[in-house]
């Protein structure tokens, strides 16, 4: 049970950590997507639209997922900080016991109500997060991207400028006609 506390706590704290935490791949890659970034094959100009198109529904996605994660760590009395401050704690040492555990809260001030919110806002983010992926999934798999394909995208586009380029200038242009469609 508290090794799975701390595997979540992991999860959360990439899930509230700046953006940075998503540059890296969305959902674990398989042994076929390494091949597929190993093949470098380059994108066409529709598959660079599809990505972007599909990239900026996951992006939204995420943000509203963190927006509801704040929210539930607010809901439960406790601040982004002292939460994270928590859950430091929690991955500092083996707690394999719940005197562990007392041991690690009195030693980091944390009060017994603290320790009860802090495992709630936790079964709430998991729970946020695992709906989040799943509409993530989903998202991807709409506009006829598979997982691999688009994680393979995500990788490369962080090591190679001009295919980030490529992308965020697709994107401008995707929101340009969005914004006139709209009027």
């Amino acid at each position: 049970m508290v090794r799975y506390c701390v595997a979540a706590l992991l999860m959360v704290l990439a899930w509230l950590a700046p953006a940075t935490a998503w540059a890296s791949p969305l959902l674990a890659q398989t042994a076929e997507a390494e091949a597929e970034v190993a093949a470098e094959v380059a994108l066409t100009p529709d598959e660079i639209a599809t990505f972007a198109k599909v990239y900026q529904g996951v992006q939204s996605l995420r943000l509203g997922a963190e927006r509801e994660m704040t929210k539930a760590v607010e809901d439960e009395g406790l601040t982004i900080d002292r939460f994270n401050a928590i859950a430091a704690t929690q991955l500092d040492g083996p707690a394999e016991t719940p005197e562990d555990m007392a041991k690690v809260a009195a030693k980091a001030k944390i009060s017994k109500k603290e320790t009860k919110q802090f495992d709630a806002v936790v079964s709430r983010i998991i729970a946020i997060r695992q709906s989040t992926e799943g509409e993530m999934e989903e998202a991807i798999a709409a506009d006829g991207l598979s997982i691999n394909a688009f994680n393979s995208i995500l990788e490369r586009s962080a090591d190679d400028t001009d295919l980030q380029r490529k992308i965020s200038d697709e994107i401008v242009k995707q929101t340009l006609a969005n914004a006139e469609a709209t009027k």
